[in-house]
């Protein structure tokens, strides 16, 4: 049994987390059922920032030669340009 705090938190007993491996960190979800609510461990896998296209693209360009300026006045009107 666990009070719910005004946080609308609630602590999982010990020995409930020690037999399911639950430790710090861990992410569980909430499933409701008809006869309470159910804790379920997740798995989560981070997402990729890019798409399989913009990895492609990146590539490309960290392969390529690219240009260079000898100051900074040169970058910046290349800048300016585009």
């Amino acid at each position: 049994m666990a009070i719910i705090s005004s946080r609308g938190q609630v602590t999982i007993p010990q020995d409930i987390r020690e037999i399911m491996h639950i430790r710090r960190g861990c992410v569980i979800g909430f499933e409701p059922t008809r006869k309470g609510v159910l804790l379920v461990a997740m798995k989560v896998q981070p997402q990729d920032p890019y798409t399989e296209e913009e990895w492609q693209k990146i590539e490309k360009l960290s392969k390529s030669e690219g240009t260079v300026y000898n100051s900074a006045e040169e970058a910046k009107k290349h800048i300016a340009n585009l």
